[in-house]
């Protein structure tokens, strides 16, 4: 496919992605090396953040991803989902994130449905997504790693940093000069501002996210106003830490809370493991400030685990509270369970 012209490294309309990169750089400069989003080996500050992405909305200019493209995107990090989000957002593109338990031929169905025309993806997923396209639409693939037929996030922010510089995902952690946090640094749950708190002024029309359940396109004013929706309830402030399993929540919702945590200076922690036990080790290693949790989990870490030693943490449910459950868990843990869906 031929290369298309450097795109340049800014986001020109009033999109979530532009208010969220304004929050981020706000903080990088006020915390410095704070965390802002947090996987199993991978730590993304507030400033590597606001860098990576107009870098790598240029390298998707010059591999051809044009405004109103569509992007399939399957990715289980909250780093990566994040940062593929909203490098297609500032490219112009229109992400579509796909399940991340599909088999190939489902994923090839819903390729070909969306209409998407390029694919990004990584991880233990990369493999079902690739070979699903194969049977869709998708004509060039981009990847969190190395993998045959893929472009890398790396080459692709190389491509678009100033001056070409070469970009290196997944060194050491000073080549992102603020992507360090030690365990245990992240807490601590202070009062501020950001998106969720200030009019970001009046969205396009145009879609910003492509869902497949439900079947519907968010537009940017959709997501500023779930943005602000999730603001009132979770009631995120600079320097909480906020701990979620990638697999509880709807993708629209999980790329609310990244955009949350961006915007008012507080770090997602993603938990990759379905299980209850890795996420309550989260908690107690990160000193969380609030969780998400389903009905389940809340259920079985209330009469089912140890208590945990943190205290006042927030459970962010997503569904019915039972009521029963909710007074044990506070009881047990000294932990308040609120609905967030």
């Amino acid at each position: 496919m031929p290369d298309g012209e450097a795109g340049p490294g800014t986001v020109a309309e009033p999109t979530v992605t532009r208010a969220v990169l304004a929050s981020a750089r706000e903080h990088a400069a006020r915390f410095g090396g704070r965390a802002a989003l947090v996987d199993p080996g991978r730590r993304i500050g507030f400033g590597a953040f606001a860098a990576l992405v107009p870098a790598a909305a240029a390298g998707l200019h010059r591999h051809g991803v044009r405004s109103g493209d569509v992007a399939a995107v399957q990715l289980s990090g909250v780093g990566e989902l994040t940062l593929a989000v909203h490098a297609l957002c500032a490219a112009g593109a229109v992400p579509a994130p796909l399940p991340l338990d599909a088999t190939v031929g489902e994923l090839a169905r819903m390729m070909t449905e969306c209409g998407a025309r390029f694919l990004v993806t990584g991880g233990e997923v990369a493999g079902a997504a690739l070979a699903a396209t194969e049977r869709s639409y998708v004509r060039q693939a981009f990847a969190f790693g190395e993998y045959p037929g893929a472009t890398s996030f790396a080459r692709l922010v190389g491509a678009g940093a100033p001056g070409g510089t070469a970009a290196r995902w997944g060194e050491q952690a000073a080549v992102w000069g603020d992507t360090a946090a030690a365990t245990g640094e992240t807490g601590g749950g202070t009062p501020g501002t950001g998106v969720g708190s200030a009019g970001p002024g009046v969205p396009p029309p145009e879609p910003a996210l492509r869902l497949f359940e439900p079947p519907v396109d968010l537009t940017h004013g959709d997501r500023f106003a779930a943005l602000h929706r999730l603001a009132a309830v979770t009631r995120i402030h600079s320097g909480d830490v906020l701990v979620c399993g990638v697999r509880d929540c709807r993708p629209d919702v999980l790329i609310g809370l990244s955009d949350l945590c961006l915007a008012h200076g507080a770090t997602l922690v993603g938990v990759p493991e379905p299980e209850v036990a890795p996420l309550l080790h989260a908690i107690g290693a990160h000193r969380a400030t609030a969780a998400v949790v389903t009905p389940e989990k809340l259920r079985a870490l209330t009469f089912d685990h140890a208590p945990v030693p943190v205290p006042d943490v927030r459970l962010l449910v997503t569904g019915t509270v039972d009521p029963e459950v909710a007074r044990a868990c506070h009881h047990r843990h000294g932990w308040s369970p609120v609905p967030v869906t």
